[in-house]
């Protein structure tokens, strides 16, 4: 057992050395099948880029690296489609966007901390803007719209906490205000 261990160990620092000295390296892991689960390739000791299969062989997701950092994230469909992106913007943060099998957006918003955070947009098949809320730290809270296919406000409102607070007012699709209410804390005044 300790022979394998001293072995297994030796084997690994070969391996970590070949990888930093290396100008390109690569690693797989495989389904007990054989198939590729896994797989890295590593320049100048660094890792560049990750991709992960189903056990069907087809690409699931593919991770881009700069400077030993990820860049871009991308997840696809079993069509082989993209299903969404997430680029890292800094600060600990991530834009993601959703797309639809021909490949139109569907959504785009913020991350931060693994919850939304800031403007969150969805998007019609044809490309438009439908909504729009914000979020802060994971919670509704700010401004939200809805939008008619000609771009015009159809409703427009805030989120207080979670919850719908303030004037809700509702327009014509040419622009007339049509209703207005006020909520607090969820609930019609």
């Amino acid at each position: 057992m300790l022979k394998h261990l001293v072995r297994t160990l030796f084997v690994l620092g070969l391996v970590a050395m070949a990888l930093s000295t290396t100008a390109l390296a690569a690693g797989k892991g495989f389904y007990p099948d054989g198939q590729v689960k896994w797989e890295y390739l590593f320049e100048d000791g660094q890792i560049q880029e990750a991709k992960w299969y189903s056990e069907e062989g087809k690409l699931v997701s593919r991770e881009i690296y700069s400077a030993g950092q990820p860049v871009k994230t991308e997840g696809y469909r079993a069509d082989g489609s993209v299903e969404w992106q997430v680029k890292q913007i800094g600060d600990n943060r991530q834009e993601v966007t959703r797309l639809d099998a021909a490949g139109q957006i569907t959504a785009r918003y913020e991350m931060a901390d693994n919850q939304p955070d800031g403007e969150y947009s969805t998007f019609d098949a044809d490309g438009k803007i439908k909504q729009t809320v914000t979020y802060s730290k994971g919670v509704l809270e700010g401004p939200a719209r809805t939008f008619f296919p000609s771009g015009q406000v159809e409703n427009e409102f805030s989120y207080v906490n979670g919850q719908v607070d303030g004037p809700y007012r509702t327009y014509s699709e040419d622009g007339k205000l049509l209703t207005e209410y006020t909520f607090k804390g969820g609930q019609i005044q």
